[in-house]
C-alpha cells in the first residue's frame, strides 16, 4: 500500500485534496468528521487510505505520500528524526470485546490470564473461548501485556499455541471478533462506536470502559490518538485539524467514544 501511494504521489490531483491514513482505531471517527467538514468545505476533498497502521502512515506522511497520518502511539525516536510533528487530539478506552450476541459482559485480569494461557477454555454457557491476537509488534499487544505479569505470561503462551487467530489490522480484528463464535480480543471503544460494530466492550475488573472512567483513571486502559504531519502543513490540512478541534468536531468525537485530554 505504501509503495502504491509513493508511486501515485507524482500524479495529478486536486490542489485541495487531503489524503488521510493510519491506525484503524481512529479512521471511523475521522471519516464521520470528514463528512461533516465537507459540508462546509466542499472545495476540499478527503480520501481515506485503509490498512496503513500507525507506522505505515508515519512513513507515508514523511515521504509526502499522504497529507495527514493517524497514530495510536507517540512517535518513536527514529520517527521523530523524519522531520514530522505530532499533535494529540483525543483519547479512547482500549477494551476487550466480544460479539454482541455473546452472553459475556465482563472479564477480570485473572480470567484474561487464564484465557490466554489456555486454562479457561469455556465460557460460563459452555461455549468454547477463542482468542483473537494482534501481531507481536502491535501497540495492542504491548497494552495487553502491560495489564499484569499473569496476562503477559498467558499471552506469551497463546502466541506459541498452534492455530491461534492473528488479526493484522484493527478492522481485521473487529471483523474476526464479530464472526468467530466465542471470540474475545482487544479493540477500542472509538472503533466499535464509530463503525457501528456488532461488538460489546467488556467491563474490566468490574469497571465500565467509558471515556469518563478512563479519563479519571478508574478504567486503566486507553489509547492516545495523534495527528502526524510533515514539517509543513497545507492550508487544507490546517483547516481540517482546526475543524476536528472545533465544537462540531469535538461533539462527534465525544459521541463516538473519545475524550479530549
Amino acid at each position: 500500500m505504501l509503495a502504491l501511494l509513493l508511486a501515485l504521489t507524482g500524479t495529478a490531483r486536486a490542489a485541495d485534496t487531503i489524503r488521510i491514513g493510519g491506525t484503524g482505531s481512529a479512521l471511523g471517527a475521522i471519516q464521520l468528521i470528514a463528512e461533516k467538514f465537507s459540508q462546509s468545505n466542499p472545495s476540499i476533498g478527503i480520501t481515506a487510505v485503509a490498512n496503513l497502521g500507525s507506522a505505515g502512515a508515519i512513513k507515508a506522511v514523511s515521504s509526502g505520500a499522504i497529507d495527514l497520518a493517524l497514530s495510536s502511539r507517540p512517535l518513536t525516536a527514529d520517527e521523530a528524526k523524519l522531520g514530522v510533528s505530532q499533535l494529540e487530539y483525543a483519547r479512547t478506552p482500549f477494551v476487550f470485546a466480544v460479539a454482541t450476541k455473546s452472553a459475556v459482559h465482563a472479564i477480570t485480569r485473572l480470567e484474561l490470564a487464564e484465557i490466554y494461557a489456555g486454562k479457561m477454555a469455556k465460557w460460563p454457557d459452555g461455549s468454547a473461548v477463542r482468542v483473537v491476537l494482534r501481531p507481536p509488534s502491535d501497540i495492542d499487544t504491548a497494552m495487553v501485556k502491560g495489564l499484569s505479569p499473569g496476562v503477559a505470561q498467558g499471552l506469551a503462551a497463546a502466541e506459541k499455541r498452534p492455530g491461534v487467530q492473528y488479526s493484522v489490522t484493527d478492522q481485521d480484528a473487529a471483523g474476526d471478533l464479530e464472526r468467530i463464535p466465542g471470540a474475545i480480543g482487544p479493540s477500542s471503544l472509538a472503533l466499535i462506536l464509530s463503525e457501528r460494530r456488532a461488538l460489546r466492550a467488556l467491563r474490566l475488573d468490574g469497571v465500565e470502559p467509558t471515556p469518563s472512567n478512563a479519563a479519571s483513571n478508574i478504567y486503566p486502559l486507553y489509547k492516545q490518538l495523534f495527528f502526524v504531519t510533515g514539517a509543513k502543513r497545507s492550508p487544507a490540512v490546517e483547516r481540517f485539524i482546526a475543524f476536528v478541534q472545533s465544537a462540531a468536531g469535538r461533539k462527534i468525537l465525544a459521541e463516538n467514544g473519545h475524550w479530549i485530554p
